[in-house]
């Protein structure tokens, strides 16, 4: 998706104009960089916006994460807003994974059964 493109949008992220306000707020807002689009953030609320003033090109801002202090994975709307059903659907995931904190199987490459100590075992580890 390629931002909507505006003069003003562009000439306020080069500091020739001054930012746009947010939508919900109505506060000044920061520029931010985003996947190569330029963004606006309001350091007041966390809205998001392409500062183009029609709310409706707002709603194809993409969504992002973020974690918190604890660890927690938050998901939001491009806006800014939590989506709670994501931010739910991601903690009900198994992450353990991706952070490393899961133990390697041991026998994650067997395809057939081998001899150990007390016997043998198939890839599972359990007896035969």
């Amino acid at each position: 998706m390629t931002a909507p493109s505006t003069p003003d949008t562009a000439e306020a992220a080069a500091g020739v104009l001054p930012p746009p306000a947010c939508p919900d707020c109505s506060a000044p807002t920061s520029p931010l960089s985003v996947e190569g689009e330029q963004l606006w953030v309001c350091p007041s609320c966390g809205r998001r916006t392409y500062g183009t003033g029609d709310e409706d090109d707002d709603a194809d801002l993409p969504p992002y994460t973020e974690t918190g202090p604890d660890g927690a994975v938050f998901v939001y709307h491009g806006t800014g807003e939590v989506d709670i059903e994501a931010t739910a659907e991601w903690a009900a995931q198994d992450h353990a994974d991706e952070d490393g904190d899961e133990e390697e199987d041991p026998h994650a490459g067997c395809f057939e059964p081998h001899r150990t100590a007390d016997g043998y075992a198939d890839c599972d580890g359990r007896e035969l």
